[in-house]
């Protein structure tokens, strides 16, 4: 009788007995930070202390390394500047951005450090260009020991005097120094293939194309070396006004071309082979009405010129005067396709037939690659240019700012899914290929950070 009685309430009352709903909330999208490493060293010593470099020298890495596939149990170092002179610093990302080692060079680290065909390509702020051997019994670290090792401490000045060229007296009081691009150092150190040394630093991130070294030096000379033996085949200064200077990071080299940018927004096209100037193209300032449109200040800020590297889509090249316009160059005609009233900092990037731009007004546009039509633009701050922007594997954007701070977008809608707080002035970018990490940053003030996007 009380099975019965029960049944009956069940049938007259269900929602006495109902049990409550559970909602499912998907989790919100995020920005994660993978690892960080900083400078070895004691607090506030000079090798901790930060540095700031302004966005005409600054490499475009910071940071090189080596990229392998995903999944390899191998030792992936990555090997950066510290502000101390004459020191190479070294971490390994599949331990968390462990640090590995530091390594004597002649000088202080001045381009992004490079790994190509098992070495280490490095410029100082010396004036030292080297090549030096990967070393495969300690993690493909540089091979940096023996008689370099005498780089650290008071003696070093005496062994960089012993890679320079000598002058060579005639007679009477005339004095020629030895041609820098014959010139070998009697005795190399064990491990390095070759050292070329100039009356000034390097600067910028090298570009290996076709046996050649394409690099920057801070004297505004463009250089190419041949990359097994270290000679020098040709060097042009492209920028011999005070008011004229190349940009370290606007620098793309092809099979039949060699693309630099200057402050003034003057693109220009070089024969890899003797870099002679084949073509030049002036990226124009915007208008009154352009700058409206698109919300540009009042007039030029300190990204003024080609400052991120051009981008080659297809048929068509695409550059930036970050001030305040970017343009689609056709490479056949060498005329223009389409113009767009807002510059980019960042490099330009491209997702299916799109161009995404990151502005120094703090936009990120995405434009199409055909005719240069908007097909989204994202506010995504005020305060802070777009300097750096990262394609992920889950199909959304990552847009860092000057101030650190880290935007993910829709790349179809251009939505802000989320951000993070910034956290200091930015100095490079990175892709290391390291577990999950889809986004890596150099701070002035706060060491490397890697990133992922977490939908």
């Amino acid at each position: 009788m009380k099975f019965a009685y029960f049944a009956v309430l069940l049938c007259f009352f269900p929602a006495i007995f109902a049990l409550p709903s559970i909602e499912v909330v998907p989790p919100k999208p995020e920005i994660r930070e993978e690892l960080s490493a900083y400078a070895p060293g004691r607090a506030h010593a000079i090798s901790t202390e930060p540095e700031v470099v302004m966005p005409s020298m600054r490499s475009f890495a910071q940071f090189g390394g080596i990229e392998l596939e995903l999944g390899k149990k191998v030792a992936r170092p990555w090997c950066g500047p510290s502000p101390e002179t004459n020191t190479l610093n070294c971490f390994d990302f599949n331990k968390g951005g462990a640090y590995l080692q530091s390594f004597p060079i002649p000088g202080k680290l001045s381009s992004t450090p490079l790994f190509y065909d098992n070495s280490w390509l490095m410029g100082t702020a010396k004036g030292f260009l080297m090549r030096v051997e990967a070393n495969e019994d300690n993690r493909k670290l540089p091979k940096l020991n023996g008689e370099i090792l005498n780089l650290w401490g008071s003696n070093s000045r005496n062994v960089m005097a012993g890679f320079r060229p000598k002058p060579i007296y005639v007679e009477g009081f005339s004095a020629e120094p030895a041609v820098a691009s014959q010139y070998t150092p009697p005795t190399i150190p064990k491990g390095v293939k070759w050292i070329f040394s100039a009356s000034s630093g390097f600067i910028g991130n090298p570009v290996i194309k076709n046996g050649l070294v394409y690099i920057y030096a801070s004297s505004q000379y463009f250089q190419a070396f041949n990359w097994e033996t270290g000679k020098l085949i040709w060097a042009v200064r492209l920028a011999p006004a005070g008011n004229l200077r190349l940009n370290s990071d606007a620098l793309t080299v092809t099979d039949t071309e060699v693309f630099v940018g200057n402050s003034l927004g003057t693109l220009l096209s070089l024969n890899p082979a003797d870099g002679a100037v084949l073509w030049t193209w002036q990226v124009p300032s915007a208008d009154d009405s352009q700058r409206l449109k698109t919300s540009l200040p009042a007039g030029p800020d300190k990204f003024y010129g080609i400052v991120a590297s051009p981008l080659v889509s297809g048929s068509s090249l695409i550059v930036s005067n970050v001030e305040s316009m970017t343009q689609a160059i056709s490479l056949n005609s060498h005329e223009l396709i389409w113009s767009y009233p807002a510059g980019s900092v960042a490099k330009a990037r491209e997702y299916k037939n799109n161009i995404l731009l990151g502005t120094s007004n703090g936009k990120v546009v995405s434009l199409n690659k055909d005719n240069g039509l908007v097909n989204w633009s994202a506010n995504v701050t005020d305060t802070s240019p777009i300097v750096s922007l990262f394609l992920t594997k889950n199909n959304v954007l990552l847009a860092a700012t000057r101030s650190g701070q880290i935007f993910m977008l829709n790349l179809e809608s251009g939505k802000v899914l989320a951000h993070n707080f910034p956290i200091g002035d930015v100095n490079g970018e990175f892709f290391t290929g390291y577990n999950k990490a889809e986004a890596c940053l150099s701070f002035a003030f706060n060491g490397f950070r890697c990133f992922r996007a977490k939908l």
